[in-house]
């Protein structure tokens, strides 16, 4: 992140979902709306998050090529079945490197296929924050593992000669304190929202407020898709050139 630091839009103070938990936080992520309104409160689906399309499910639609890598089975509902292109994941038992391994694989595949919209998930740091408690000495060296397997990512992507044609959305799904997450607490609900790509207003600090339920919005923006009445979320229009 610090060699991107020049060439992005960005806020350190979005705000997530509350609860600030994994599956309804990536819910709102993708489907534009707070957990009010898809009901799913914990990490168990219910049914009624598709009431509201996701992302993918609004490119899938309009023609684009879409894909997950992801290293958390539960994450698979992010999407409707059929909705995606390509689907991979490598379930993360410990610290084994997952996150690298997710990077490798996502950026073999974008390098190959060129897909037009991609989530890529890096686990790695929740894991690590409930072992060892967010910002212990084991959390803070799992980020710079994953900002790595980001960097490697990346530099893939301008070797083979296609970085500039991806916008890369970087953000996570919540905070966290001791060993736990979940609360309304700022250490839970803050989080980064990190823009850079063609469009994108460079080392510039969003001024307005950021939802994580503005993700999906932005990301239908940059795709030139229309965006649901069902959903929330507005795109952070702020955080692009005019």
């Amino acid at each position: 992140m610090d060699a991107l630091a020049q060439t992005v839009a960005v806020t350190w103070s979005a705000r997530s979902v509350v609860p600030s938990v994994t599956l309804p936080a990536h819910l709102s992520m993708w489907r534009g709306v707070t957990p009010a309104k898809h009901g799913v409160p914990d990490n168990v689906y219910f049914p009624s998050a598709s009431a509201y399309p996701s992302a993918f499910e609004i490119a899938h639609r309009a023609g684009l090529r879409t894909a997950m890598f992801y290293s958390w089975e539960e994450l698979r509902d992010l999407a409707a079945p059929g909705h995606l292109t390509m689907s991979w994941c490598h379930e993360a038992k410990s610290n084994d490197g997952t996150d690298q391994r997710v990077a490798e694989a996502a950026a073999q595949y974008i390098t190959m296929d060129r897909p037009d919209l991609v989530f890529v998930y890096f686990g790695d740091t929740d894991l690590i924050g409930h072992d060892h408690g967010w910002m212990s000495a084991p959390y803070l060296a799992a980020i710079e593992r994953s900002d790595r397997a980001l960097g490697s990512l990346l530099d893939t992507l301008t070797q083979a000669g296609v970085r500039d044609q991806y916008t890369v959305l970087f953000l996570s799904d919540h905070g966290g304190h001791e060993r736990a997450h979940g609360s309304d607490s700022a250490a839970d609900v803050t989080i980064p929202w990190v823009l850079n790509g063609p469009g994108v207003r460079q080392g510039y600090a969003i001024q307005g407020p950021v939802h994580i339920i503005d993700t999906a919005a932005t990301i239908a923006h940059l795709l030139n898709l229309p965006r649901p009445a069902e959903w929330e979320g507005q795109p952070i229009t702020e955080a692009l050139d005019a």
